[in-house]
């Protein structure tokens, strides 16, 4: 089978979509022959990487867009980006496709419903998408948490409302011969087909998968570890009320790790409360490569995200024995379980405080089912390898190539 991947994103050395758009191609070009489009700002490390190391049957290609361009288009307007960028890459996507025969596109990483190329248009192949995400929003509630910057999500919603009347006026969904969802949020908001494929858009490879790490930390204070940018929607401030909530006596600590414009806030909002004192630590930027020595030191990830479209770490986490404590939506309902995870929810911000701050507790003081949820989080991330995925997408195109 001849396969064409758009990744926009698509680095071997990074993780999340980058590591989504590098692995996906990289798999599948062990059974078929793969294409890959991409920026042209990852062709230095492809390059590295490809003379260093076997890849199998996978050439790479590349498309750029102006630097104004990436100036102008910053977040919450970086769809814009992505839809220029398509635009200079169909045309080079057609070509791939007349010289090699090409039978199955496939757009990846990222993909946003807002930013979906028309590689439909190209004839003799059939075009599959996503999953997509997107559609998710902050849970009412918790809009009190995005101040002062509910701007930016007043402003993506009208962004959204946009392109949903777009996708729907333009009837993007009946064009694409295979449209996947990331999680339900988007697949309800843009009003799908009901039988339209739920997929989890994230992966991990094979040497990923661990034995539980918190199986070390006996005798050790809890461990909480949340990885993330640092931004408005990303639950910081929630997680700082329900800590706030555990009993003086909790013997606990919760690493942080991440990097972002509300940094300074966020690190001091933690770091001059009486009651945290030398329980928090700000470990900084660490890269994706030395991330499992920091999964090893932890009981359980706490990912309090308002609207992830599902979140890698969550999955890494779970690869390496950490059960996960996160909202009740988006990609952690996708993901999650009560077997291997906590998940919370609420209708008011006070009941999520609560509900965050009671699940806190009782993994601390039951550390033995914690212990547990992480081995079962291990059997259930073996499920989410690159090479099953591969096998998931693969029987998708082969349904498609037969009608």
């Amino acid at each position: 089978m001849n396969i064409l991947y758009i990744a926009y994103s698509c680095d071997p050395y990074n993780g999340s979509e980058d590591k989504l758009g590098w692995n996906i191609p990289l798999e599948a070009a062990k059974s078929h022959n793969v294409f890959v489009l991409t920026k042209a700002a990852h062709k230095k490390n492809i390059e590295k990487y490809c003379n260093e190391n076997e890849t199998g049957n996978i050439q790479f290609y590349y498309a750029d867009i102006k630097r104004i361009y990436k100036k102008i288009f910053k977040p919450p307007f970086y769809s814009g980006r992505l839809n220029i960028w398509h635009k200079a890459a169909l045309p080079i996507a057609k070509r791939i496709c007349d010289e090699n025969g090409i039978s199955i596109i496939h757009q990846i990483a990222p993909v946003e419903f807002r930013s979906i190329g028309k590689y439909y248009k190209i004839g003799n192949a059939k075009f599959v998408c996503g999953p997509i995400a997107g559609g998710q929003k902050v849970p009412k509630a918790l809009l009190d948490y995005t101040k002062p910057k509910r701007y930016i999500e007043t402003l993506r919603a009208v962004i959204n409302g946009f392109y949903k009347l777009k996708f729907i006026a333009q009837k993007t969904e009946s064009k694409c011969d295979c449209l996947m969802f990331a999680n339900y949020e988007t697949k309800e908001y843009l009003k799908a087909n009901e039988n339209s494929i739920v997929l989890s858009d994230t992966a991990i490879k094979d040497d990923e998968l661990g034995s539980a790490g918190q199986a070390g930390n006996e005798g050790k204070p809890f461990t909480f570890l949340i990885v993330s940018r640092f931004t408005k929607t990303k639950g910081f401030n929630l997680l700082f009320d329900a800590l706030k909530r555990l009993p003086k006596a909790c013997d606990y600590r919760l690493n942080i790790i991440g990097y972002g414009e509300e940094g300074n806030t966020i690190k001091t909002l933690f770091l001059n409360d009486e009651a945290l004192k030398g329980k928090v630590s700000f470990l900084g930027r660490i890269p994706f490569k030395k991330m499992s020595l920091q999964y090893s030191c932890a009981n359980a990830l706490v990912f309090p995200s308002f609207r992830e479209a599902t979140g890698s770490v969550i999955l890494e986490a779970m690869a390496h024995g950490l059960p996960v404590i996160t909202l009740n939506h988006c990609g952690g309902k996708v993901l999650c379980s009560d077997e291997n995870s906590y998940l919370f929810d609420g209708k008011t911000k006070e009941d999520y405080i609560n509900s965050l701050s009671k699940i806190l507790l009782h993994c601390i003081q039951n550390p033995n089912e914690v212990l547990k949820k992480g081995e079962n989080a291990i059997i259930h991330a073996e499920a989410f390898t690159f090479e099953k995925k591969v096998n998931t997408y693969t029987d998708i195109y082969t349904g498609l190539l037969k009608g």
